[in-house]
């Protein structure tokens, strides 16, 4: 019994870091694209 406990500790960890780490990923695209596209404008004007 302690070692599903254990395994389902682990897998659930597992998954929030995987899922932290996609959120970082998109929230850095954005960023990215926010900063490409004001100095598009900036450049363009």
């Amino acid at each position: 019994m302690l070692l599903v406990v254990l395994v389902v500790l682990v897998v659930l960890v597992v998954l929030v870091v995987l899922v932290v780490l996609v959120v970082l990923v998109v929230l850095v695209v954005l960023v990215v694209l926010v900063v490409l596209v004001v100095l598009v404008v900036l450049v363009g004007f």
